[in-house]
């Protein structure tokens, strides 16, 4: 069921509901915290179409970051030692709250490289408030999603867009050598 293949069989036979079922997928994907939602962008970009594809995934991550916070919430204030120290950002947003943990919540949004699984654990376990968790989130996606639907698309139509894919794929990698090697080294 997670590929995009069994997806776009699932939304064409159920048209009238694909929107519903984009929704649900992306809030079991962000409750699971591992599972990428790229097939999801795929699937709502070739079902939708771009622009509309984009929207839904859009709300279907922000809603199902929303409602991932409030289960965490619930019961996993213990687990922020585990997550403390994996990344610099992560351990900003357990120490802030308020508009300044929404913020470090955007930045953990937009690096494509922190998983969002960690940055809404880190905000359930702070004192941010719901809304400027979902604004955060929402804001914070936008990058992310309009990259994974510029991917998507160019892999889809990959003919006529294999340069613009290349040239994405290489700025990827740069950007990600360049934050690995620019890394501040860690004092003992």
């Amino acid at each position: 069921m997670f590929n995009l293949e069994n997806l776009l069989e699932i939304f064409n036979q159920y048209k009238d509901f694909a929107l519903l079922i984009s929704l649900i997928m992306s809030i079991l994907i962000a409750l699971s915290g591992i599972i990428p939602s790229v097939f999801v962008t795929g699937a709502n970009i070739i079902f939708f179409g771009p622009l509309l594809g984009f929207t839904i995934s859009l709300l279907g991550e922000t809603i199902g970051g929303w409602m991932t916070f409030k289960i965490y919430r619930l019961g996993l204030k213990s687990v922020s030692e585990k997550i403390k120290g994996k990344y610099a950002l992560i351990d900003k947003i357990l120490m802030s709250n308020g508009l300044k943990a929404g913020i470090f919540i955007f930045e953990g949004r937009i690096i494509p490289f922190i998983p969002s699984g960690f940055v809404t654990l880190a905000a359930s376990i702070s004192n941010v408030n719901d809304k400027i968790f979902i604004l955060s989130t929402f804001l914070g996606k936008i990058p992310s999603i309009a990259l994974e639907t510029l991917v998507s698309y160019d892999l889809i139509n990959i003919q006529e867009n294999y340069i613009r894919l290349s040239l994405t794929l290489v700025a990827l990698l740069s950007i990600f050598i360049y934050m690995k090697l620019s890394k501040p080294k860690e004092r003992n």
